[in-house]
């Protein structure tokens, strides 16, 4: 098959969840297709990462973009509201995107198109062919989760046309593809109200198993970690929720334990939180495996999402314990108190991380269980099989 995969950015290096997703599903469906990635030019180091696809055998087309892509204007704005779309897919209307795209099309001979993200799916007007539409969560319950958790009324009511227009985007656009790919139950649910049931397909995140694996000679006492993009409101709120309501009372019974913030583009409340007693702040990091293995344990006190967390899988891979919220967990098919703690209040949160730290046959426990289910359910080699059965299947409809 020759797949055309349109990406809003190039997905490496692997510094969030959606570059994670995307390169190891180009990774894996290179090896039995002849793949196109057309993505936008939005950081410095994309030449790198271009080389990177390269070496995959993914043929790599950049669309040269300003060195970082502009932050939303008042034109952005503008265009968002006259043609009805959310802000983020605005953004990503570029028209040299648009005229590479055609030419692409119109040059060679393509079997299917990959639309990444409704980022991308903004262009599907410029081809019949065969389209699959891949989501890694449902932007509009982002927006909902992040209005109700608001008090700004100027805030709310941004959140809240956001959140609109996304449910606009997910009625209108989302059955206008062969297929909807989703990473949950929870997500399916959503995009099934739009589209016929036979259209919706479960593509979950998954994990390097070969890469991230047990490494406990590396582990610190009394050490927590969060990991995350810190300029993602999600995560920003995360780390502040967990400083604020949750850590003091893990100190009072674990004086020595450190939270360790681990993530690009810290924000100015993130990087405040570094003045705590125990609270550390890295910003970006080359590598985030070490600081895996250096966790005790690994939270997750997510407030706002959608989609399944990868840093999920990789800790669990990493044969690690992890204390999660329900949000953060969500999509996740993990056994509580068997594979993952669930918690949602601080005092709850505080109790299962305290029960963790001072009992290490439960906290080994737990992270052995977890690894034996990403082994079984979540391993990036099966999942990349599942999207090339499903694009096989559309082309033989």
């Amino acid at each position: 098959m020759k797949i055309l995969f349109l990406s809003p950015t190039v997905p490496f290096p692997l510094t969030d969840g959606g570059r994670i997703r995307v390169y190891n599903l180009l990774k894996q469906i290179a090896q039995k297709s002849d793949v196109t990635l057309l993505a936008l030019e939005t950081q410095p180091t994309d030449a790198d990462g271009v080389a990177e696809l390269q070496a995959l055998g993914v043929q790599v087309h950049l669309v040269p973009n300003a060195p970082t892509l502009p932050p939303v204007s008042f034109s952005t704005l503008l265009k968002a509201f006259f043609k009805r779309q959310p802000i983020t897919v605005a953004r990503y209307d570029v028209p040299a995107y648009r005229r590479k795209l055609r030419e692409l099309l119109g040059n060679e001979t393509f079997d299917l198109v990959h639309y990444e993200m409704f980022h991308t799916a903004q262009f599907h007007t410029e081809t019949d062919l065969p389209g699959v539409l891949s989501q890694q969560n449902v932007d509009s319950a982002i927006w909902r989760r992040l209005c109700s958790e608001t008090a700004n009324p100027f805030y709310k009511f941004a959140y809240w046309t956001q959140q609109l227009a996304f449910q606009r985007y997910e009625r209108a656009l989302s059955p206008k593809f062969d297929a909807v790919t989703c990473t949950s139950d929870i997500d399916a649910a959503v995009f099934a109200q739009h589209c016929p049931k036979d259209a919706i397909e479960i593509i979950p995140n998954g994990v390097d198993i070969t890469h991230y694996q047990p490494d406990f000679a590396a582990e610190a006492p009394a050490h927590l970690i969060y990991i995350g993009s810190m300029d993602w409101y999600p995560n920003e709120d995360a780390v502040a929720f967990f400083a604020d309501e949750v850590l003091p009372s893990i100190q009072s019974k674990v004086p020595n334990v450190q939270f360790s913030i681990v993530g690009g583009n810290p924000s100015g409340r993130v990087q405040k939180l570094a003045e705590r007693d125990g609270v550390v702040v890295t910003g970006r990091v080359p590598e985030i495996k070490p600081y895996f293995a250096e966790a005790t344990v690994f939270v997750v006190p997510l407030r706002i999402g959608s989609g399944t967390r990868l840093k999920i899988l990789e800790a669990l891979a990493m044969g690690k314990a992890i204390v999660s919220t329900s949000v953060g967990a969500e999509g996740l098919d993990l056994k509580n108190g068997k594979e993952i703690f669930i918690a949602d209040e601080p005092d709850a949160f505080a109790d299962a991380v305290t029960r963790l730290l001072t009992d290490e046959q439960l906290r080994r426990r737990i992270g052995e269980n977890g690894r034996a289910r990403v082994e079984q359910d979540y391993d990036w080699r099966r999942i990349g099989e599942k999207l090339h059965i499903l694009y096989t299947q559309i082309l033989h409809q």
